[in-house]
């Protein structure tokens, strides 16, 4: 079972994350809508996974992803957001960031980021339709 956080200001992105990704091979540990609230929530909960969105108010997802990965340096980040800003997306790269996934984005877009995190879905091809 993977143990998942969602770090996103948008809580649509909550939903859609929780509502496509299987239950029974993940679990949703919490959630934050800011970059203060995410370091947090990683202090709590020592999630496998963390989503955490780059534009945040109180600290960016690119500031918070090097304390969450000191706090705990296994944790596997997927960064979402929607620039596509070459320099911002290596900078969170350095920071820690495993994989990059840009909003807006389908099932197979979001089980790819999975996949190249070290995840893989029983239920991936399945799964086609856009979120």
């Amino acid at each position: 079972m993977v143990r998942y956080i969602i770090a996103d200001d948008a809580p649509f992105i909550h939903e859609i994350i929780k509502n496509v990704l299987p239950e029974s091979e993940f679990e949703h540990v919490g959630s934050a809508f800011n970059g203060l609230e995410a370091i947090d929530l990683v202090k709590r909960t020592l999630p496998d996974l963390a989503f955490l969105d780059f534009v945040m108010p109180s600290k960016s997802g690119v500031e918070a992803i090097s304390e969450m990965k000191q706090i705990w340096p296994d944790l596997k980040i997927i960064g979402i957001s929607t620039i596509d800003n070459t320099g911002i997306i290596q900078m969170a790269e350095r920071n820690g960031m495993n994989t990059f996934l840009e909003k807006p984005f389908t099932k197979d877009t979001l089980f790819e980021a999975l996949c190249l995190v070290g995840y893989s879905l029983g239920s991936h091809q399945k799964m086609k339709e856009s979120v």
